[in-house]
């Protein structure tokens, strides 16, 4: 199985990108945001279980889709620097135990333009963070817009970019 996860901040296009990558690939799509409501119709986001059953669902899905020789896969995720680090070495390792390989995009985009995109309405139908002030709180703490430390990334940046023409970029990058 191949597994491409475009991570990036809020707003950034990791969604719209998944979506068009899979129209390329045939991959399927595991949005970020379906494990985040499926657990947080139980937990409240500010319990530790509420993070570690997140990351349980998703690794979960990852390897069964390996185990049962799913092609590809699309994950989007929001990384935070220090904080995922654990995540993404499951990640890698539940994938490579299944004789797969995980491919890293990372998508940014100015600033100004974030704070457009997360206001657009399609947003809103997904649970996505779309107050500004939340959006710049969120980003003062955490530190989203670096690339993970310990793998190699494709860098995109979507400022003035269609999402089409990421996704090619990242099926001609990693032959897909």
């Amino acid at each position: 199985m191949k597994l491409v996860v475009i991570y990036g901040p809020p707003a950034v296009g990791k969604l719209t990108v998944a979506r068009e990558l899979s129209k390329l690939t045939g991959y399927k799509v595991l949005h970020n945001h379906l494990a985040i409501d499926l657990v947080e119709s139980v937990f409240d986001r500010n319990s530790q279980k509420f993070w570690e059953l997140i990351d349980h669902y998703r690794l979960q899905l990852v390897d069964v889709a390996g185990k049962e020789k799913i092609s590809g896969m699309i994950m989007t995720s929001v990384n935070i620097k220090g904080q995922d680090d654990l995540f993404i070495s499951n990640l890698k390792e539940t994938v490579e135990g299944n004789s797969g390989t995980v491919h890293f995009v990372r998508l940014s985009c100015g600033i100004d333009k974030l704070r457009e995109r997360l206001v657009e309405p399609s947003r809103a139908k997904h649970g996505k963070l779309v107050d500004v002030g939340l959006f710049d709180d969120f980003v003062s703490k955490h530190q989203v817009f670096e690339p993970i430390e310990s793998v190699d990334s494709l860098s995109i940046d979507n400022t003035d970019v269609p999402a089409s023409e990421a996704a090619k970029r990242i099926v001609e990058h990693y032959r897909l």
